[in-house]
């Protein structure tokens, strides 16, 4: 069922620390795997869009716009050229629709907590607060249309007390934002970083691999469709991909694939 990982950094991305993470690399280590189908999403803010941070602003769309002379000519794997790009609140996005028609496909989390006072504002001060703002970013980021995917949603990056953050979001909540997302077409990510056995072997009381299933089964029930990835920033954990097979059959997401991954593997 694993064919595709759809969220890769390579060196282009500021966050990468890994000289191998190159995309030659990614496309060998993709073939070994068994793979058909992997997308670069290196971190964009297109600089027509206002409110830059100085962590984003070299990682504009002329220098992301250089993993094309690093691509290999040839290849058994298909490349999707993405970008994963931010989302601040308020209508606040780092792409424009003119920067997307330039990708494949393009991501935007709703969850960059650790981003404080960029994407996480300053009255966060509780669990409920993170879980109010999560909905409401959701909510409001599925409203551009010219986004292909939410990365890792739900996820609150910065924070390990992850249950306790979500159970202050409903069952009608998730529906909701999910229902919307539906609507829109937008794919819902199901990542490594939902799974933390997956991703760094540490389970606890305050994030386990039960975590996200329930969330992303009302996801599947409202008819959302599905990218799989690792959100990988070192080659190695391009790895991480095969262990979702057990979760995604699990939760029946077979037939769920966004058109775009499911194009691109029988094209």
């Amino acid at each position: 069922m694993i064919r595709h990982d759809l969220h890769l950094h390579t060196t282009l991305s500021s966050c990468c620390r890994d000289p191998a993470a190159t995309p030659a690399n990614y496309l060998r280590s993709a073939e070994e795997l068994g793979l058909a189908v992997i997308g670069f999403t290196d971190h964009l803010w297109d600089e027509t869009r206002p409110g830059v941070s100085e962590w984003y602003r070299p990682q504009n769309l002329a220098h992301v716009m250089r993993i094309k002379k690093m691509l290999p000519s040839k290849g058994r794997v298909k490349v999707l050229f993405g970008c994963e790009s931010e989302y601040c609140g308020n209508g606040k996005i780092g792409i424009g629709r003119e920067a997307a028609a330039e990708f494949d496909f393009v991501l935007v989390p709703m969850s960059h907590l650790h981003m404080k006072e960029f994407v996480e504002p300053s009255w966060v001060r509780t669990p409920r607060d993170v879980a109010a703002l999560m909905v409401t970013y959701f909510k409001e980021l599925v409203e551009f249309d010219y986004i292909t995917g939410i990365a890792h949603p739900f996820l609150p990056i910065g924070y390990e007390n992850v249950n306790q953050i979500l159970s202050y979001i409903s069952k009608g909540e998730f529906e909701e934002c999910f229902g919307k997302a539906a609507e829109q077409r937008i794919s819902i990510e199901i990542s490594t970083g939902h799974f933390p056995s997956i991703n760094n072997g540490a389970e606890t009381h305050e994030f386990n691999d039960e975590t996200f299933l329930e969330m992303l089964s009302i996801a599947k029930k409202v008819d959302c469709r599905f990218h799989l990835a690792t959100d990988a920033h070192e080659l190695e954990n391009l790895g991480r991909i095969v262990a979702l097979e057990e979760r995604a059959v699990a939760m029946g997401m077979g037939d769920a694939i966004h058109p775009l991954v499911e194009e691109a593997i029988s094209g």
